[in-house]
């Protein structure tokens, strides 16, 4: 059960790219995080053009500041990162992008059930899964993600 284990996240070993372009991997893993996964089962190109409705949530987490950050994370077929690549730098998403080139991601958590809506989740200070489930796709997730980060963070403004 993913619930039930810790999330290694080696972000060192992921391409950092900002707008298109690539740009330092400067991560800090304390805090909470949520992190977004798609890997190279889901259409990259199509989640990216999809980005956008994050901007709302991420609006909102921008009141925890450091203590809650949001990680997006591709895992896109070698094949398709030539058009994730393009599609990174006509999208103007204001948030970092890790590229799971070499598929550390998946190898370091091989729990992680193959089922798309299983990628993303919630995860405490020390990486230990809290929350599974896209807040964006399901109204429960994301009442339980706001408890869960007002019970852990404080309540927003």
């Amino acid at each position: 059960m993913l619930k039930s284990n810790s999330i290694i996240l080696h972000f060192n070993e992921m391409q950092a790219v900002y707008n298109g372009r690539d740009t330092v991997n400067a991560v800090s893993l304390d805090g909470m995080k949520l992190i977004v996964f798609t890997d190279s089962s889901s259409c990259s190109v199509c989640a990216l053009s999809r980005m956008y409705f994050w901007n709302d949530l991420l609006g909102e987490i921008k009141y925890y500041d450091e203590k809650l950050k949001v990680y997006f994370i591709f895992s896109p077929l070698p094949k398709d990162l030539p058009s994730v690549r393009l599609s990174l730098s006509s999208l103007h998403f204001n948030q970092v992008v890790h590229l799971d080139t070499l598929g550390v991601f998946i190898d370091d958590n091989k729990h992680i059930p193959h089922h798309p809506d299983m990628h993303t989740f919630l995860l405490d200070e020390d990486n230990n899964v809290l929350l599974v489930g896209n807040p964006l796709e399901n109204e429960k997730i994301e009442e339980m993600f706001w408890q869960i980060v007002e019970e852990k963070l404080g309540k927003r403004e």
